[in-house]
Protein backbone atom coordinates (compact mmCIF):
# COMPACT_ATOMS: atom_id res chain seq x y z
CA UNK A 1 0.00 0.00 0.00
CA UNK A 2 1.68 3.29 -0.38
CA UNK A 3 2.47 5.01 2.04
CA UNK A 4 3.52 1.83 4.12
CA UNK A 5 6.52 2.30 6.53
CA UNK A 6 9.42 1.20 4.40
CA UNK A 7 7.33 0.97 0.72
CA UNK A 8 8.00 3.23 -1.53
CA UNK A 9 5.82 5.04 -3.56
CA UNK A 10 8.28 5.03 -6.67
CA UNK A 11 11.63 3.55 -7.02
CA UNK A 12 13.51 4.99 -9.94
CA UNK A 13 15.47 3.05 -11.44
CA UNK A 14 19.14 4.99 -10.71
CA UNK A 15 18.36 8.31 -9.17
CA UNK A 16 20.68 11.22 -9.31
CA UNK A 17 20.06 11.96 -5.84
CA UNK A 18 19.00 10.47 -2.38
CA UNK A 19 17.82 13.49 0.59
CA UNK A 20 17.24 11.88 3.71
CA UNK A 21 14.77 13.78 5.94
CA UNK A 22 14.27 12.76 9.43
CA UNK A 23 11.25 13.69 10.99
CA UNK A 24 9.19 13.47 13.73
CA UNK A 25 5.81 13.99 11.90
CA UNK A 26 3.89 16.71 9.88
CA UNK A 27 4.79 20.01 10.75
CA UNK A 28 4.50 23.61 8.59
CA UNK A 29 8.37 23.35 8.57
CA UNK A 30 8.64 20.10 7.17
CA UNK A 31 5.82 20.85 4.02
CA UNK A 32 8.38 23.81 3.21
CA UNK A 33 11.46 21.54 3.68
CA UNK A 34 9.78 18.95 1.41
CA UNK A 35 8.73 21.22 -1.02
CA UNK A 36 12.26 22.94 -1.39
CA UNK A 37 13.39 19.60 -2.05
CA UNK A 38 11.65 18.29 -4.26
CA UNK A 39 11.67 21.37 -6.62
CA UNK A 40 15.72 21.22 -6.77
CA UNK A 41 16.11 18.03 -8.57
CA UNK A 42 13.68 16.17 -10.66
CA UNK A 43 15.93 12.76 -10.69
CA UNK A 44 15.80 12.25 -6.79
CA UNK A 45 14.61 9.85 -4.02
CA UNK A 46 13.11 11.35 -1.06
CA UNK A 47 13.70 9.55 2.07
CA UNK A 48 11.85 10.60 4.93
CA UNK A 49 12.67 8.61 7.78
CA UNK A 50 10.53 9.05 11.21
CA UNK A 51 12.93 8.94 14.21
CA UNK A 52 10.60 7.60 16.42
CA UNK A 53 10.06 10.46 18.83
CA UNK A 54 6.19 10.74 18.70
CA UNK A 55 3.36 8.50 16.90
CA UNK A 56 2.99 7.38 13.52
CA UNK A 57 4.26 9.94 10.98
CA UNK A 58 2.12 11.66 8.62
CA UNK A 59 3.47 12.93 5.26
CA UNK A 60 1.38 16.25 3.95
CA UNK A 61 -1.78 15.96 1.72
CA UNK A 62 -0.43 17.90 -1.24
CA UNK A 63 3.09 15.65 -1.32
CA UNK A 64 1.66 12.00 -0.87
CA UNK A 65 1.36 11.67 -4.74
CA UNK A 66 4.71 12.82 -6.26
CA UNK A 67 6.05 9.05 -6.82
CA UNK A 68 9.41 10.16 -5.59
CA UNK A 69 9.12 10.42 -1.46
CA UNK A 70 9.36 7.00 0.42
CA UNK A 71 8.57 6.87 3.97
CA UNK A 72 11.18 4.89 6.43
CA UNK A 73 11.14 4.02 10.10
CA UNK A 74 14.20 3.88 12.24
CA UNK A 75 14.06 1.24 15.45
CA UNK A 76 16.52 3.85 17.62
CA UNK A 77 14.72 7.15 18.43
CA UNK A 78 17.26 10.56 16.95
CA UNK A 79 17.97 11.56 14.04
CA UNK A 80 21.25 10.29 14.01
CA UNK A 81 19.70 7.21 13.64
CA UNK A 82 17.24 8.32 11.25
CA UNK A 83 19.65 9.42 8.74
CA UNK A 84 21.47 5.96 9.37
CA UNK A 85 17.96 4.27 7.88
CA UNK A 86 17.96 6.99 5.11
CA UNK A 87 22.14 5.70 4.10
CA UNK A 88 21.15 2.08 3.94
CA UNK A 89 18.04 2.43 2.27
CA UNK A 90 19.54 4.66 -0.45
CA UNK A 91 19.83 4.40 -4.45
CA UNK A 92 21.35 7.62 -5.85
CA UNK A 93 24.72 8.38 -6.76
CA UNK A 94 24.75 11.57 -3.91
CA UNK A 95 23.61 11.19 -0.66
CA UNK A 96 22.08 14.88 -0.05
CA UNK A 97 21.24 15.42 3.92
CA UNK A 98 18.27 17.67 4.71
CA UNK A 99 17.11 18.60 8.11
CA UNK A 100 13.05 18.71 8.43
CA UNK A 101 13.21 22.81 9.42
CA UNK A 102 15.54 24.04 7.03
CA UNK A 103 15.04 24.82 3.20
CA UNK A 104 17.57 24.57 0.46
CA UNK A 105 17.73 27.69 -1.81
CA UNK A 106 16.78 26.52 -5.94
CA UNK A 107 20.37 25.78 -7.04
CA UNK A 108 21.33 24.00 -3.69
CA UNK A 109 22.24 20.72 -5.55
CA UNK A 110 23.67 21.65 -8.80
CA UNK A 111 26.18 23.74 -7.32
CA UNK A 112 27.12 20.87 -4.92
CA UNK A 113 27.53 18.83 -7.66
CA UNK A 114 29.56 21.44 -9.52
CA UNK A 115 31.73 21.44 -6.82
CA UNK A 116 32.56 17.63 -6.43
CA UNK A 117 33.16 16.76 -9.52
CA UNK A 118 35.57 19.79 -9.89
CA UNK A 119 37.51 17.85 -7.05
CA UNK A 120 36.76 14.07 -8.37
CA UNK A 121 38.35 13.03 -5.23
CA UNK A 122 36.36 14.60 -2.78
CA UNK A 123 33.61 12.61 -0.34
CA UNK A 124 31.91 15.08 0.81
CA UNK A 125 31.28 18.95 0.00
CA UNK A 126 29.16 21.52 2.33
CA UNK A 127 28.30 25.30 1.58
CA UNK A 128 27.66 28.18 3.86
CA UNK A 129 24.23 29.01 4.69
CA UNK A 130 21.88 31.74 5.86
CA UNK A 131 20.53 31.71 9.36
CA UNK A 132 16.51 33.17 10.21
CA UNK A 133 15.15 32.91 13.36
CA UNK A 134 11.97 31.59 14.03
CA UNK A 135 9.80 32.69 17.52
CA UNK A 136 6.67 30.85 16.51
CA UNK A 137 5.46 27.82 18.04
CA UNK A 138 5.45 25.35 15.33
CA UNK A 139 7.88 26.56 13.35
CA UNK A 140 5.73 27.70 10.25
CA UNK A 141 7.58 31.32 9.72
CA UNK A 142 7.85 31.63 5.97
CA UNK A 143 11.75 32.32 4.85
CA UNK A 144 12.46 35.83 3.17
CA UNK A 145 11.93 36.03 -0.11
CA UNK A 146 15.40 37.29 -0.69
CA UNK A 147 17.60 35.88 1.92
CA UNK A 148 20.90 38.05 1.39
CA UNK A 149 19.78 40.55 4.30
CA UNK A 150 19.92 37.52 6.70
CA UNK A 151 23.34 36.78 8.48
CA UNK A 152 25.32 33.59 6.95
CA UNK A 153 26.91 31.19 9.53
CA UNK A 154 30.49 31.13 8.28
CA UNK A 155 30.74 34.66 6.35
CA UNK A 156 34.50 34.76 7.20
CA UNK A 157 35.57 30.82 6.17
CA UNK A 158 36.15 30.77 1.94
CA UNK A 159 38.37 27.98 2.12
CA UNK A 160 38.01 25.30 -0.52
CA UNK A 161 39.03 22.49 1.74
CA UNK A 162 37.77 21.33 5.07
CA UNK A 163 40.18 19.56 7.00
CA UNK A 164 40.86 18.16 10.38
CA UNK A 165 42.33 21.23 11.69
CA UNK A 166 39.45 23.20 10.61
CA UNK A 167 36.89 21.62 12.44
CA UNK A 168 38.97 21.09 15.43
CA UNK A 169 39.09 25.14 15.35
CA UNK A 170 35.32 25.42 14.52
CA UNK A 171 32.79 23.76 13.13
CA UNK A 172 32.47 24.53 10.07
CA UNK A 173 29.86 22.15 8.70
CA UNK A 174 26.20 22.34 8.98
CA UNK A 175 24.48 18.93 8.11
CA UNK A 176 21.94 20.41 5.52
CA UNK A 177 24.36 22.05 3.56
CA UNK A 178 25.89 18.33 2.73
CA UNK A 179 26.29 16.54 -0.06
CA UNK A 180 28.49 13.60 -0.30
CA UNK A 181 29.18 10.51 -2.81
CA UNK A 182 27.66 7.59 -1.64
CA UNK A 183 29.80 4.96 -3.31
CA UNK A 184 32.97 6.33 -0.98
CA UNK A 185 31.17 6.42 1.94
CA UNK A 186 32.61 3.23 4.25
CA UNK A 187 29.78 1.03 5.79
CA UNK A 188 31.44 2.30 9.13
CA UNK A 189 30.84 5.88 8.65
CA UNK A 190 27.70 6.57 9.80
CA UNK A 191 26.17 8.84 12.40
CA UNK A 192 26.53 7.79 16.26
CA UNK A 193 23.16 6.75 17.81
CA UNK A 194 24.77 6.99 21.29
CA UNK A 195 25.37 10.79 20.78
CA UNK A 196 22.24 13.14 21.71
CA UNK A 197 23.86 15.90 19.71
CA UNK A 198 26.85 16.97 18.45
CA UNK A 199 26.27 13.51 16.38
CA UNK A 200 27.01 15.32 12.75
CA UNK A 201 30.22 17.19 14.10
CA UNK A 202 31.37 13.34 15.33
CA UNK A 203 31.22 11.77 12.29
CA UNK A 204 33.07 14.89 10.36
CA UNK A 205 35.75 14.61 12.31
CA UNK A 206 36.24 11.36 11.34
CA UNK A 207 36.14 11.51 8.14
CA UNK A 208 38.32 14.39 7.68
CA UNK A 209 40.85 11.84 8.93
CA UNK A 210 40.48 10.00 5.89
CA UNK A 211 38.58 12.20 2.85
CA UNK A 212 39.14 15.07 0.93
CA UNK A 213 35.99 17.38 2.10
CA UNK A 214 35.89 20.60 0.36
CA UNK A 215 34.18 23.65 0.53
CA UNK A 216 31.48 26.39 -1.09
CA UNK A 217 31.64 29.34 0.03
CA UNK A 218 28.39 30.36 -1.63
CA UNK A 219 24.94 30.02 0.96
CA UNK A 220 22.82 27.72 -0.97
CA UNK A 221 20.91 26.41 2.70
CA UNK A 222 18.08 28.79 4.99
CA UNK A 223 18.60 26.96 8.66
CA UNK A 224 16.24 28.07 10.83
CA UNK A 225 17.05 29.11 14.34
CA UNK A 226 14.40 27.52 16.91
CA UNK A 227 13.83 27.32 20.70
CA UNK A 228 13.68 23.72 20.54
CA UNK A 229 16.25 23.54 17.58
CA UNK A 230 19.89 21.45 18.98
CA UNK A 231 21.78 24.73 18.56
CA UNK A 232 19.40 25.97 21.05
CA UNK A 233 20.64 23.42 23.93
CA UNK A 234 24.06 25.24 24.87
CA UNK A 235 25.03 22.47 27.76
CA UNK A 236 24.36 19.37 25.86
CA UNK A 237 26.73 20.69 22.73
CA UNK A 238 29.38 21.69 25.10
CA UNK A 239 29.23 18.38 27.07
CA UNK A 240 29.22 16.49 23.65
CA UNK A 241 32.14 18.24 22.00
CA UNK A 242 34.40 17.73 25.54
CA UNK A 243 32.94 14.60 24.68
CA UNK A 244 33.94 13.98 21.18
CA UNK A 245 37.99 16.04 22.15
CA UNK A 246 37.76 13.37 24.81
CA UNK A 247 37.67 10.48 22.47
CA UNK A 248 40.07 11.78 19.62
CA UNK A 249 42.79 12.76 21.90
CA UNK A 250 42.47 9.08 23.36
CA UNK A 251 42.82 7.58 19.74
CA UNK A 252 45.43 10.26 19.02
CA UNK A 253 45.42 13.61 16.96
CA UNK A 254 47.98 13.73 14.39
CA UNK A 255 50.58 16.57 15.11
CA UNK A 256 49.77 18.27 12.17
CA UNK A 257 46.11 18.70 12.77
CA UNK A 258 46.91 20.86 16.14
CA UNK A 259 49.13 21.90 18.69
CA UNK A 260 49.50 20.56 22.27
CA UNK A 261 48.68 24.38 22.71
CA UNK A 262 45.79 24.68 20.46
CA UNK A 263 44.49 21.71 22.05
CA UNK A 264 44.62 23.38 25.45
CA UNK A 265 43.00 26.34 23.99
CA UNK A 266 40.26 24.56 22.50
CA UNK A 267 39.59 22.43 25.71
CA UNK A 268 39.78 25.89 27.89
CA UNK A 269 37.15 26.94 25.73
CA UNK A 270 34.43 24.31 26.02
CA UNK A 271 34.70 24.14 29.67
CA UNK A 272 34.18 27.76 29.71
CA UNK A 273 30.79 27.63 27.42
CA UNK A 274 29.64 24.74 29.57
CA UNK A 275 30.26 27.12 32.88
CA UNK A 276 28.30 29.70 31.00
CA UNK A 277 25.48 26.96 29.88
CA UNK A 278 24.94 25.79 33.26
CA UNK A 279 24.97 29.46 34.45
CA UNK A 280 22.02 29.94 32.88
CA UNK A 281 20.03 27.01 33.70
CA UNK A 282 21.02 27.71 37.33
CA UNK A 283 23.37 25.17 38.10
CA UNK A 284 25.73 26.75 40.47
CA UNK A 285 27.53 23.88 40.98
CA UNK A 286 27.68 22.93 37.36
CA UNK A 287 28.90 26.48 36.91
CA UNK A 288 32.05 26.49 39.48
CA UNK A 289 33.26 23.10 38.04
CA UNK A 290 33.42 23.88 34.75
CA UNK A 291 34.96 27.11 35.17
CA UNK A 292 37.52 25.76 37.81
CA UNK A 293 38.53 23.63 34.47
CA UNK A 294 38.59 25.99 32.01
CA UNK A 295 40.60 28.78 34.67
CA UNK A 296 43.27 25.30 35.28
CA UNK A 297 43.58 25.12 31.69
CA UNK A 298 43.22 29.33 30.59
CA UNK A 299 44.40 31.19 33.96
CA UNK A 300 44.00 34.31 32.20
CA UNK A 301 40.30 33.95 30.64
CA UNK A 302 38.89 36.38 32.27
CA UNK A 303 35.26 36.06 31.68
CA UNK A 304 35.49 32.76 34.09
CA UNK A 305 36.16 34.75 36.96
CA UNK A 306 33.17 37.09 36.33
CA UNK A 307 31.06 34.42 35.66
CA UNK A 308 31.81 32.80 38.92
CA UNK A 309 31.11 36.04 40.60
CA UNK A 310 27.70 35.58 38.50
CA UNK A 311 27.08 32.22 39.92
CA UNK A 312 27.24 33.68 43.54
CA UNK A 313 24.11 36.22 42.64
CA UNK A 314 20.61 36.00 42.90
CA UNK A 315 19.14 34.52 39.35
CA UNK A 316 17.25 38.23 38.67
CA UNK A 317 20.33 40.01 39.05
CA UNK A 318 22.58 37.85 37.22
CA UNK A 319 19.92 37.55 34.27
CA UNK A 320 20.25 41.25 34.25
CA UNK A 321 23.77 40.83 34.42
CA UNK A 322 24.08 39.20 31.57
CA UNK A 323 21.68 40.37 29.49
CA UNK A 324 23.25 43.36 29.69
CA UNK A 325 26.56 41.58 28.38
CA UNK A 326 24.56 40.38 25.50
CA UNK A 327 24.56 36.87 26.30
CA UNK A 328 21.56 34.69 25.83
CA UNK A 329 20.17 33.69 28.75
CA UNK A 330 16.80 31.72 27.65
Amino acid sequence: MPGSPGEPYYSPMSPRFSVIIPTRGDSPHLRTALTSALSNEQELELLLVHDRRSGEPELPGVLREDARIRLLKSSVAGPAAARNVGIEHAAGKWLALLDDDDVWLPDHLSRSVERLRAEPDALLVASDAYEFDDSTDDGSAEPPADPASLRRFAADFDDERITLRTLLTANRILTPTVVLVRERLAPTERFRADLPVMEDYELWLRLARRHLLIYDPRPSVLVRRRRSSATSDLRGMAEGSLRILDELEREGVPEDAISARELRRLRARLWHELGYACLIENDRAGTRRALRESRNLAPLRLKNYAYMLFAALPAATRRRLLDRAGRRTD
